[in-house]
């Protein structure tokens, strides 16, 4: 039976996919910035820690910032953790080192509000993270799947990426705060990993 087959099954995988396929363009729809918060915080719920995400769109905006603060800083710690922990031959230690920088520009694009380019950022990062960490299946037509089986959750981020990566040919378009949200979802959950 395929993977897919019997991942719809699954009950916690179906209601996990269902609840972020539902959500996800609730997000993207919403005509105002607190009913964009309260969507994002029952998405990142789907994806991470249920009641983790909140603080960082809730309450004031001084609040907001320095709680983001701190996330950017455990975002680049952790991210270097894990990295810094995966096994790769020789030749691939460059290409750790790529990544490292690539988390730092992103922190650096995110911070500075240069959404757009966070976006294509965030998008590489992700790709190049699987890459690193699951071989070459992450380069593979099914590893959307792959990443299901291993953790639905995990499926479901790079559901999201996908998702993220067709809007990313369209960014010029997209409101600089949905993209913000966007982003903040996505390190959000890099940064639990």
């Amino acid at each position: 039976m395929p993977f897919l087959d019997f991942a719809r099954e699954e009950s916690s995988v179906v209601d996990y996919e269902k609840a972020a396929k539902d959500i996800f363009p609730l997000i993207q729809k919403a005509d105002t910035t607190f009913l964009r918060s309260q969507y994002a915080i029952a998405f990142a719920n789907v994806l991470g820690n249920p009641g983790e995400f909140y603080q960082y769109v809730t309450g004031s905006t001084g609040e907001q910032g320095s709680k983001i603060e701190k996330l950017m800083l455990t975002f680049k710690h952790n991210l270097a953790l894990l990295v810094g922990k995966t096994w790769v031959d020789a030749a691939g230690h460059g290409n750790k080192e790529k990544l490292l920088e690539d988390v730092e520009s992103l922190a650096l694009q995110f911070e500075s509000a240069a959404y757009r380019k966070a976006l294509a950022s965030f998008i590489h990062l992700s790709k190049k993270l699987a890459e690193l960490i699951f071989g070459e299946i992450a380069k593979e037509d099914d590893f959307l799947e792959y990443a299901f089986r291993i953790d639905p959750k995990l499926g479901l981020f790079y559901w999201y990426t996908e998702s993220l990566k067709s809007q990313s040919a369209k960014s010029d378009h997209v409101a600089l705060e949905l993209l913000r949200m966007e982003l903040l979802i996505g390190i959000y959950f890099l940064t639990s990993l």
